[in-house]
């Protein structure tokens, strides 16, 4: 049984997102405070976790000095793919290598892993053949949602789920207990792979006088508890990369 943490960020623009889904919102006024806090944060902390930020291309270059910070510091960078839509039916490993060149060329360095943007899974060509394609982009791992196994050519490093519950992400366990979260994570028989969103430490999240409608509210509510409960896991079980996790 291994009790190491893997947190993961992944850093894509909220209002993009929510863009892509159909709901345009206003973004806020004020000045984000950017990654860097979350930096701080974490250089700030005993066990001296290491994250994972898994980057949409095309949105590096808003955050490219925060990106830079956080490598030099030990953290690792890692493809989120180079937009935030669902993988293409065609075309899948150029897409996959676009998504990895971007941020190489623009931070100058290796990007081993990928998550896709929707945790899905071709529905064209399934999960053997995903597989593939994720190598033959270049790729040495990838975390998502599911499991090829032993044939896998890359890597899987899985979040962490607990009793068919997506309990590794953020926006289910601001609905749990800790104890429930912290329960899971050191009872997990691999790494515990954790994932959160940059608008979660980053400031652009909007405010409560914002939200129009059930969908918005569902994303932003209860969202400040994300927070503390990722200062909370990774103080108690410090944080590793995923490129460095042992499966």
């Amino acid at each position: 049984m291994s009790n190491a943490l893997c947190m993961t960020v992944d850093v894509e623009d909220f209002y993009d997102g929510m863009a892509a889904l159909g709901h345009t919102v206003a973004r806020r006024a004020e000045a984000p405070k950017g990654l860097v806090s979350l930096l701080d944060r974490l250089e700030a902390q005993p066990t001296k976790p290491k994250v994972t930020l898994f980057v949409v291309g095309n949105y590096a270059p808003t955050v490219r000095d925060d990106l830079v910070a956080f490598a030099a510091a030990g953290h690792e960078i890692a493809s989120h793919g180079p937009d935030h839509g669902r993988l293409p039916s065609g075309g899948l490993v150029e897409w996959l290598r676009k998504g990895r060149q971007l941020l190489e060329d623009l931070l100058g360095v290796p990007v081993h892993g990928f998550r896709s943007p929707r945790f899905d899974v071709p529905a064209d060509s399934g999960l053997v053949r995903y597989r593939d394609e994720l190598a033959e982009a270049g790729y040495q791992y990838v975390s998502d949602a599911s499991r090829l196994g032993a044939r896998s050519p890359v890597r899987e490093i899985p979040v962490l789920s607990w009793r068919g519950l997506r309990i590794g992400g953020g926006s289910y366990q601001r609905l749990l207990p800790f104890s429930a979260v912290a329960a899971a994570t050191q009872g997990a028989q691999q790494p515990a792979v954790l994932y959160y969103h940059s608008y979660d430490f980053d400031g652009t999240l909007p405010g409560l006088d914002a939200v129009r409608s059930p969908m918005l509210a569902r994303q932003v509510l209860g969202r400040g508890r994300i927070a503390p409960i990722a200062w909370r896991l990774t103080e108690r079980f410090g944080s590793e990369t995923c490129d460095h996790a042992t499966c």
